[in-house]
């Protein structure tokens, strides 16, 4: 059975893929892409990229979200959970709106905003650097709109986002991957959060 994917495969785009396997992959979106389009007939975003290689992914034919279980906004970066069967994106859907999902990330937050305190955000660390303060978090939350307006009081703020690792439970154990493991903030004048 042959599918036609709704939206444009993108042959151009090249996205690292940390995980992939018969129902779900993890890309790392890079910084400036968005994660899906607006419409049909856009380009340039990480699901044109993942549907090269006769990559199936689920709502194909239908959806210009495909699979897609969470968002990072165009200006963060880090790991994406897509499924590939409309049968493990309904599981790990329902598993994200349960709050079942642990993402870390680490956080630019321009020195001026506070965070807000949440029971949805859990801060391991943070440092000032100049102009900037560092946090290292983990949430339930993966969409970055939704963090940063819970968290910061601003879906659109400065703050930059990079997801690098998830927790999740899969239907036959738990499952972490990662872009890093957690450490501790340097203490020096000039740090740049990982690009």
């Amino acid at each position: 059975m042959d599918k036609t994917p709704l939206l444009p495969i993108d042959n151009t785009l090249a996205v690292t893929l940390w995980y992939e396997g018969p129902t779900f992959l993890i890309a790392d979106k890079p910084f400036g892409m968005p994660t899906y389009p607006d419409d049909a007939k856009s380009r340039g975003t990480l699901v044109n990229a993942l549907l090269q290689n006769n990559r199936w992914l689920a709502e194909m034919e239908t959806s210009t979200t495909p699979g897609v279980v969470h968002h990072l906004r165009d200006d963060d970066r880090g790991l994406t959970l897509v499924a590939k069967s409309d049968e493990m994106a309904e599981t790990l859907r329902t598993t994200y709106h349960e709050k079942s999902i642990t993402f870390s990330y680490r956080v630019r937050v321009p020195s001026e905003i506070i965070p807000q305190p949440t029971n949805l955000v859990t801060v391991y660390d943070q440092h000032p650097y100049d102009e900037i303060t560092v946090y290292d978090i983990d949430s339930a939350l993966g969409d970055t709109r939704e963090l940063s307006r819970e968290w910061l009081g601003d879906s659109d703020s400065s703050a930059r986002f990079v997801c690098y690792q998830m927790d999740f439970p899969t239907p036959s154990k738990p499952f972490r991957i990662g872009l890093a493991q957690r450490v501790i903030l340097p203490s020096i004048d000039l740090y740049t959060a990982p690009t």
